[in-house]
């Protein structure tokens, strides 16, 4: 299986839509801001613990993410912390190094979709 699963959109704003019950702009715009603000903080800390081989401080912050990130939608992002998560809790460094090959990527892909989506929504907010 490969390390990211790609048939896993970046962003699905339904599953955002479902979790709050809400399709309106604010609620949307604050659930995207509010992940955009609380997510750069654990990607570095997977990235740190990875470097210094914390694998309980890894796995914290890859379920801390896979949480917050199925909340919004990040799908792809949810995914790939979930499997960061197990290999870390599991010790298994080859999977972990093969997943944290294409973390920085893939969490770069994903704060582009969000910072289109956040201006759409500004710009329908005028």
């Amino acid at each position: 299986m490969s390390p990211v699963c790609t048939e896993h959109p970046i962003l699905d704003l339904t599953v955002l839509i479902e979790m709050y019950g809400d399709d309106s702009r604010e609620t949307i715009h604050n659930a995207l801001s509010g992940f955009m603000q609380s997510a750069p903080k654990y990607i570095n800390t997977i990235l740190d613990a990875s470097a210094n081989q914390q694998l309980a401080a890894l796995a914290s912050a890859a379920h801390s993410v896979k949480s917050i990130a199925a909340l919004i939608g990040a799908n792809q992002l949810a995914e790939m912390c979930r499997q960061l998560e197990e290999s870390a809790r599991m010790a298994e460094w080859q999977r972990l190094a093969s997943i944290l090959q294409t973390l920085p990527e893939s969490w770069l892909r994903l704060q582009q979709q969000l910072g289109e989506q956040l201006q759409q929504l500004e710009r329908s907010d005028g």
